[in-house]
């Protein structure tokens, strides 16, 4: 039986598909720390619609009215005016250009920030939360001040300056800070979570995705699951995870499995047995009560409302 997999796009891959040379260290070994920033003109093309094994952080810089649209999992954000987008690594994102328009980026990979993000910022940015809307509108202003983190960063990458990288690090934290103070101006933040046994839970959460097969499903599905791992009674667990979010343990767990769920279900060809087995689900049955219990469709209805969806426009 041949494993079914979700596409998911390396940096080598990346560089090839966009017809840049390889960085060196990307060749010599696996694992090993990798960033780049860029400035470049955006042309009318579509992106693959896949994971990356990668982080990624843009900034559009033309303000064109209806210059493209992201598909970031289950939504489809316009892009019509100047933004940060912030992509994380676990979910299928692509980004439809209509138009041209100017934009830094910045990638990066897991090793190049490595105990530099606490457990609390990450789950307050979209870049680490795939829960958070990836895309922040800017004013002038704003974009201004954050085009220069990137110019920075761009000079810094080219010199022979033995700590640049520190630097660049530095850059990019804030880079990070600014996108999630300026949500707030735009969504209901994510509250900055200070206590250590929430962040270790959302730590467990988020590690098991996203599911890449139907052979390795999901194992931690309860919240009693999570509290025996984090050696405290699952009634300790439930408290403490809703006062510092104000959702229970298992309405996170819920929203958490719907949501890959759903990508699954659109960007896959597994059948549904597949992605109930992938998801923890002893039998396709359960699932579909499950799946139906949260959005009012069956799995299948999901997923043919998605194609018909699809075909309208390319129709």
């Amino acid at each position: 039986m041949t494993t079914k997999l979700i596409p998911t796009e390396s940096l080598v891959q990346f560089y090839k598909r966009t017809g840049q040379d390889i960085p060196s260290e990307l060749l010599q070994e696996s694992g090993k720390a990798h960033f780049n920033v860029r400035e470049t003109l955006t042309t009318t093309r579509k992106t693959p619609f896949n994971r990356r094994d990668y982080f990624k952080i843009c900034l559009s810089q033309t303000p064109v009215k209806a210059s493209g649209t992201l598909l970031y999992n289950d939504q489809e954000i316009p892009l019509n005016q100047c933004c940060m987008i912030f992509t994380n690594p676990a979910v299928p994102t692509s980004i439809e250009v209509n138009v041209p328009f100017n934009r830094f980026y910045c990638l990066f990979n897991a090793p190049f920030i490595e105990g530099c993000i606490p457990s609390d910022i990450q789950h307050a940015c979209p870049l680490f939360n795939p829960s958070l809307l990836p895309v922040i509108p800017l004013t002038k202003e704003e974009r201004q001040r954050i085009s220069t983190y990137f110019m920075q960063m761009q000079v810094l990458q080219d010199t022979d300056y033995p700590f640049k990288w520190d630097m660049i690090r530095n850059l990019l934290q804030l880079l990070i800070h600014e996108g999630i103070r300026l949500q707030q101006n735009h969504e209901t933040p994510a509250s900055l979570v200070r206590d250590r046994l929430v962040n270790d839970f959302f730590a467990l959460l988020n590690k098991q995705f996203p599911v890449d097969s139907p052979e390795s499903p999901l194992k931690l599905l309860t919240p009693a699951h999570f509290a025996g791992l984090l050696h405290v009674h699952v009634n300790h667990l439930n408290s403490v995870v809703k006062k510092h979010t104000n959702k229970t343990t298992r309405e996170i767990i819920h929203e958490r499995v719907i949501t890959e769920a759903k990508t699954l279900l659109r960007n896959t060809n597994w059948n549904i047995s597949e992605i109930a087995y992938a998801l923890g689900f002893e039998y396709p049955s359960h699932f579909n009560k499950y799946f139906k219990q949260f959005t009012t469709q069956t799995p299948l209805e999901f997923r043919m409302g998605r194609k018909t969806v699809i075909s309208g426009k390319l129709s």
